[in-house]
Order: structure tokens, then sequence, then C-alpha cells
């Protein structure tokens, strides 16, 4: 016995690589809503969608065009700009935030660097109440807009066996 730990054989990279894969294709719904004038949300390779009309939409940070699939009720529609207002300040803030506290932590020292660890948390508590606000605004429009919505296709009747 001489004392030496065994070395793994296989890369870093190639285990992150086959972890990040899993992970994505582990992201994902197989149902698609029925074509409606409903938005939907459907989660595809990792990314969240809104559905409507059959047409996906990508949503991304900033509600994506959720105002433009509301537009036709008033108040979803000011509900989504209110959304999308908040993200377009909320998630700028919160990276700015992140980053101060990184770089206060990591290059600063003393009071300097407390003092940018404190901007930086307080700017990123900014931004994450914007965006969970944000949030809510999005959900608040889909859900005005899906209920002014007449749909002219009645639902599938329950199959008796």
């Amino acid at each position: 016995m001489t004392g030496t730990v065994p070395t793994s054989t296989v890369p870093l990279g190639a285990v992150v690589a086959v972890a990040l894969s899993l992970i994505e294709i582990a992201c994902g719904t197989t149902y698609q809503p029925r074509p409606s004038g409903r938005v939907a949300l459907v989660i595809h390779h990792a990314a969240a969608m809104y559905v409507k009309h059959g047409r996906e939409s990508p949503i991304g940070p900033f509600a994506g065009d959720l105002e433009e699939l509301v537009a036709d009720s008033p108040n979803a529609a000011a509900q989504a700009r209110q959304a999308h207002t908040q993200f377009v300040i909320g998630v700028p803030a919160y990276l700015t935030g992140v980053v101060g506290v990184i770089v206060g932590v990591a290059a600063l020292s003393g009071p300097i660097g407390w003092m940018v660890i404190g901007l930086g948390a307080a700017t990123a508590g900014t931004g994450l109440g914007l965006m969970g606000s944000g949030f809510t605004h999005a959900v608040d429009a889909v859900n005005i807009h899906n209920d002014a919505v007449v749909d002219p296709l009645p639902p599938p009747a329950p199959t008796i066996r």
C-alpha cells in the first residue's frame, strides 16, 4: 500500500455535459393545449412558451409578447404592461445587485467592501421584489384575458365506456 488515492478517468466536462443534457430533456411538457383564444403556458426544451391559437411564442426574461397576446382585453393588457415594466427594471437590478455582492466579497475589503456588499444586496432585493410583482401581474393578465374569452369550441364530450 502506497497510500495513493485512485483518480477518476472520466473528465469533469463530460460529466457536466451529460448532466446538463439530462436536465434539459427532463424539462418539458408533452401536453399541447387545443387551439383556442385562451393563453396557455407550456415548457418545451427547457423554455417557457405562451400558446394562443396553437401558436407558441417564447416568454423570455421580460414577459415576452404577453401584452400583444392579451391586447383584446384592456384590463389584461394593463396588467401585462405593468408586468413588462417591472421585469425590465427588476431583472437588471437583481443581476447588478448580485454582481455587486460578488465584487464586494471577492475583491474589496474594509468599509468600502461592506458598503458595496450592502448596496448590492439592497439592489438585488429590490430587483427580486420587482420580478416577483411582475410575475404576479403576468399571471393576472393571463387570467383576466382567459376569463373574458368566449371559446367557440365546446369542450370534448367525456368518453363513456
